[in-house]
């Protein structure tokens, strides 16, 4: 029976507001196998959450935001009847819980990694209780389940953990093999699982993704579905390319590769279960759900080296990093990437000279990483510049890496329009090429990208408009 059934995975928009339980249920019913269902926090529920343990609280202003929370949720729930008390119940101990960390946290005016990860995970506990009444009030009968309690086993790498994908199988599996096997649908709590301590340890933001390939894979599923409140993937964002159209197919390598450079329609980490287990994910419009969408799978390589999609991500920045003394220091790249990594700076795209490394970086951490470069043991460093208003352009493709000219007529087509390329990267992806721009030139170089590889969709009236758009 295993191999008939499916994940589906439900995004915090879609669990936020009473009506998108009717388009849930539907989804549910028109597909029997669609046995486990994993969630997002209620939108806006996981960033307030950050927001309040940033700095100490008083015991009021703790209180005010355990009462909004509370409200939030409650509001959601069906009528009563149903077994909805159970599940206020369920929310108002959750809250109470919630409620002494923050406590605690105002108290003690510090806070560890795994208190952090612990707090942070409330959001999708709530939500799992509330997700599963209404499925029930709609007459499916599911049950929530927050997956540290179930088995879903991590590392012990707070904040970005990775899960134990054998001791997963091992724990989680069988457990909700018998819930299937009862006729039940299981409700799973996206974001976080279990560390080797017995701690909550979660999976980054955007996280619930990775959670339902991670629980596809312990299932040894072949379909896992990223259901959304718009389209898949797209040929570019159709905010600034309103030609841009969706892509039906995409390769693991092609989709980690656009999720990580700026396209934010899946967890780029989700595609390393999936590919562990040669299963698909499939991205689904909860608006249109007939649509094919976008498959990602492990037959769905097409290395002509034809470009795809162009994707970007804004608002970096340059650090220029110069060496002490005479020369390139050796071992300069090596202290510089560490003392960022263990920072918490993440470096999208690194440079090297003989003189310079170039770091690009988030424009909100160049503070951070000058600090933390600057520290750096040896006086290796000389000198670090900044470079602002950086943002970068990735265009995807299997077989870029192989294929001749592409590369010449991305930059022939940008600098066409007078725009300067900055930063370059080729080579460390067979299936990408990623460049820099400044911001202001950002929207007319990936128009100006799309439209060299996709010219009839530019070609005015005739024009074919995606229909996410």
């Amino acid at each position: 029976m295993d191999e008939a059934l499916k994940v589906a995975k439900f995004g915090g928009t879609l669990v936020s507001r009473p009506e998108m339980y009717d388009r849930m249920a539907k989804v549910l019913r028109a597909d029997p196998t669609r046995r486990f269902v994993v969630v997002s926090a209620v939108a806006g529920v996981t960033d307030s959450l950050v927001t309040t343990i940033a700095k100490p609280r008083e015991e009021k202003e703790i209180d005010l935001y355990l009462g909004e929370i509370r409200r939030k949720h409650l509001g959601l729930l069906p009528p009563a009847g149903d077994g909805v008390d159970g599940t206020v119940a369920a929310v108002e101990a959750l809250c109470t819980k919630l409620e002494r960390l923050l406590y605690g946290v105002a108290y003690t005016e510090e806070i560890t990694p795994r208190t952090r990860d612990f707090v942070l995970s409330f959001g999708e506990r709530i939500s799992a209780q509330v997700v599963a009444a209404n499925l029930r009030a709609r007459g499916i009968d599911a049950w929530p389940h927050e997956a540290d309690l179930i088995g879903l086993m991590t590392d012990d790498n707070y904040g970005n953990a990775t899960a134990l994908l054998p001791e997963t199988r091992e724990h989680l599996a069988p457990f909700l093999r018998r819930q299937a096997d009862a006729g039940r649908v299981s409700v799973v709590t996206g974001f976080f699982g279990l560390s080797p301590e017995g701690k909550t340890a979660t999976f980054g933001r955007g996280g619930s993704d990775y959670s339902a390939a991670v629980i596809g894979h312990a299932l040894e599923l072949p379909v896992v579905e990223v259901w959304k409140d718009v389209g898949g993937f797209m040929s570019a964002d159709p905010k600034i390319v309103p030609e841009a159209f969706p892509l039906s197919l995409l390769s693991y390598d092609e989709a980690a590769e656009l999720s990580y450079f700026g396209a934010k329609v899946l967890h780029p980490r989700a595609v390393q279960p999936a590919r562990a287990g040669s299963a698909s994910i499939v991205l689904r419009n909860i608006f249109r759900p007939d649509d094919v969408g976008t498959r990602i799978g492990p037959d769905t390589v097409d290395r002509s080296g034809d470009v795809k999609s162009v994707s970007y991500v804004r608002e970096l920045a340059t650090l220029k990093v110069f060496a002490s003394g005479d020369g390139f220091k050796e071992g300069l790249l090596a202290h510089a990437a560490t003392a960022l990594s263990n920072g918490g700076v993440n470096v999208y795209s690194a440079a090297t000279s003989q003189t310079c490394i170039a770091f690009l970086v988030e424009a909100d951490q160049v503070g951070r990483a000058k600090k933390l470069l600057t520290r750096i043991p040896g006086t290796v460093v000389d000198r670090v510049e900044v470079m602002p208003h950086a943002s970068l352009i990735c265009f995807v493709g299997e077989g870029l890496g192989y294929a001749h000219g592409v590369a010449a007529r991305v930059f022939r087509a940008v600098a066409e329009l007078g725009i300067n390329v900055q930063l370059i990267s080729a080579g460390a992806s067979m299936v990408a090429y990623h460049f820099t721009v400044d911001t202001k030139d950002l929207e007319r170089a990936v128009q100006a990208v799309h439209r060299e590889f996709f010219p009839h969709r530019h070609a005015g009236p005739q024009a074919v408009v995606s229909p996410n758009t």
